[in-house]
């Protein structure tokens, strides 16, 4: 998702004031904006609708007489 986004997730960063040296994903920017967020629900709800529809095809030779 952070690809698709053109983010850079992750990564180092604080807790509590200890540093978590973790892997950056991504190879965009860092700070996400609030329109990120409406694109990736976006692209959630796509992915979704297409493996519903995937399932429905797949299912279609189980619930049709034949």
């Amino acid at each position: 998702m952070a690809g698709a986004l053109g983010l850079a997730l992750a990564g180092p960063r604080f807790y509590a004031g200890i540093e978590i040296d973790d892997a950056i994903m991504g190879h965009g920017r860092r700070d996400a904006t609030a329109a990120d967020i409406r694109v990736a629900l976006a692209l959630f709800r796509r992915a979704d609708a297409m493996l519903i529809g995937l399932v429905g095809v797949l299912a279609l030779p189980f619930i049709v007489p034949a």
